[in-house]
Parts: C-alpha cells; structure tokens; sequence
C-alpha cells in the first residue's frame, strides 16, 4: 500500500475529547512547539468543560476538528507522521490501529494493555508527563514507520479475527469441541 509523504511534523489525535484521553496534557506537551497538533473529535457528553479548558490551554500550532466521517480522516491519517493517544488507561485504541494501518507511527500510553498490542513498534509515554509524551512525539517523528506493525494489523487485528477469537473462547468455557 502506497501511503504518500508524511508531514514530519503533523501530529493527530483522534478520539473523543475527554478525561480519560488526556489530551489536555497532549495540549501542554506540544504548544508553541515545531508540530501542528490535531485534535480530531467532539468533546464527550459530559466533559465539556474539560474540552472548554483544553481549547483555552491550546497554542495557535493547536487545532481542533470535530468528528469527521471515515472517508475524511483517512486524508489526516495519511498525512500525519504521527498519531498520539496518551491516555491515563487505554484498551488498545481503535484510533491508534487505524492511524497504524495507515502508516503513522504510534505514541501511546504505557498504562493498560497497549504493550501486548503494540510490543516493540509504538513509542510509550507517561500520561502524567507532558515532557515525556513530548519525548515519545520526537521519537516517532524522527523514525520511519515499521511496515510490520501494518501487516500485523491486517492478519491479527481484524473483525473477523475477533471474531474467531471470541468464539473459540465461548467454545473453551462451555466445553464444546468438534
């Protein structure tokens, strides 16, 4: 899959803006710096005020876009040279596997389980430290993208993989057996 050039220092974050994701610390990590931070996402039912002070804390190298359909943010995706998701608890993060799958490199948090996901070919962060995400956004902008991670995705990560995954379970608890 041809993917295009990469902005170097196009920096996405997609997802709904909220507590939990941490883009306020995202926000303070990346302000006045050389990137161009995307906040793709609208704020969640009740954390408006949260989203209100992410906005008011935001330097003019941060911008934020509300929800976009699919067909849309596949053009972010395959811009940004990165995708952060610096969550204080994250289970693997569709965005951040889509945001692989179209060859970004991934800054991601280093609580839950996003290790078992994304072993070697994410760049981790502390959610707690906008230093350290500001680190992880270096790393990653300045490495190329591991087209691994990709084909991973596609033959481990899918729906119908899930699938399978979830019925072989269900199978194992009740005892079933061909």
């Amino acid at each position: 899959m041809v993917i295009g050039e990469k902005k170097n220092n196009m920096v996405l974050c997609v997802g709904r803006i909220e507590g939990i994701k941490n883009q306020l610390n995202l926000v303070k990590a990346l302000n006045g710096t050389k990137y161009q931070l995307l906040l793709i996402g609208a704020a969640s039912v009740n954390h408006k005020n949260y989203y209100k002070l992410c906005r008011e804390t935001a330097a003019a190298n941060v911008k934020f876009i509300d929800n976009l359909p699919q067909e849309e943010l596949i053009g972010y995706y395959k811009k940004a040279k990165v995708h952060v998701l610096p969550s204080w608890f994250e289970t693997t993060g569709l965005s951040s596997l889509e945001a692989a799958a179209m060859g970004c490199n991934i800054v991601i948090t280093d609580k839950g389980d996003t290790k078992e996901y994304f072993k070697d070919w994410a760049y981790y962060c502390d959610p707690a430290s906008p230093a350290s995400i500001f680190e992880a956004v270096e790393r990653a902008s300045n490495e190329n993208f591991k087209d691994s991670l990709r084909t991973k995705i596609f033959s481990e990560y899918t729906w119908p993989e899930a699938a399978k995954k979830t019925l072989e379970a269900y199978q194992e608890i009740i005892g079933y057996t061909d």
